[in-house]
């Protein structure tokens, strides 16, 4: 994937994210329940906080402790930076973060490490930065996210397309082992979202800044509109069309 690409796609939905983000709300409310049974940390990071939904959580229930927002979406801290002035937000990359060897107690990242360039640097990273005893807690968006649009757009095209796919659960895991984590426990589940129409869940992708899935050619007005039509005649979801969003879990401790 196209690192710069995804940077810019985020920072210009900035503005409008937090208005199409009702699934990420919803799966960070879970994480954040998982992850307050925990001691109270001293320090919390937030990779790919972007405009600060989860960080500000946090920082509101350990009001005493440091707590980090990391994105690497400028226009994502902008937004971030208003809501909370007691959070250190830095601007960042998950593979490379600009902190010092474990120097926090607790790493969280929602919806966010799907987008690494190499996930095994990525969790290698968040090993490092990890005091011992410290937790890894993540979500990503897995392989068979939107896979009815990916089967629709490649039946639309008589020549297919290749599309750079999320990772698996598979990667996930020989990720975390490759980047020294033990013992993690990986779960996964398939939520079904409804949208009035193909285009009104690519309106949605574009909305959050996450329809930056590169490809190898092009798809024009008549093959969108083949595309919109197969997925309507083979993936009807109530009064219009569903979408698959694979969510998978992560927990560890370093």
């Amino acid at each position: 994937m196209n690192a710069t690409k995804i940077q810019q796609g985020f920072s210009k939905s900035a503005n409008t994210y937090d208005r199409f983000t009702g699934l990420h709300r919803e799966i960070a409310d879970k994480l954040f329940a998982q992850v307050i049974n925990e001691n109270t940390p001293s320090a919390l990071l937030d990779v790919g906080c972007g405009t600060g939904y989860l960080t500000v959580r946090f920082k509101e229930h350990w009001p005493q402790g440091r707590i980090v927002g990391l994105d690497f979406s400028p226009g994502m801290l902008e937004v971030a930076r208003c809501k909370h002035g007691g959070i250190d937000w830095v601007l960042g990359d998950s593979n490379n973060l600009p902190f010092s060897d474990g120097c926090f107690d607790a790493l969280i990242s929602n919806l966010a490490y799907q987008w690494a360039g190499d996930l095994s640097c990525a969790f290698t990273e968040a090993r490092r930065v990890l005091a011992p005893d410290g937790i890894l807690a993540c979500t990503l968006f897995g392989y068979h996210t939107c896979r009815e649009l990916f089967q629709s757009l490649d039946e639309a095209k008589t020549k297919a397309l290749q599309f750079t796919r999320l990772p698996d659960e598979a990667q996930v895991r020989q990720a975390l082992a490759a980047s020294g984590f033990e013992g993690p426990i990986v779960d996964v589940e398939k939520n079904k979202i409804g949208f009035n129409s193909m285009r009104e869940l690519l309106t949605w992708l574009k909305s959050i800044g996450a329809n930056n899935l590169s490809q190898e050619g092009f798809l024009g007005p008549e093959a969108m509109s083949r595309a919109a039509s197969i997925y309507h005649r083979k993936f009807p979801y109530l009064q219009g069309v569903g979408a698959t969003f694979e969510v998978i879990r992560v927990y560890v401790r370093k």
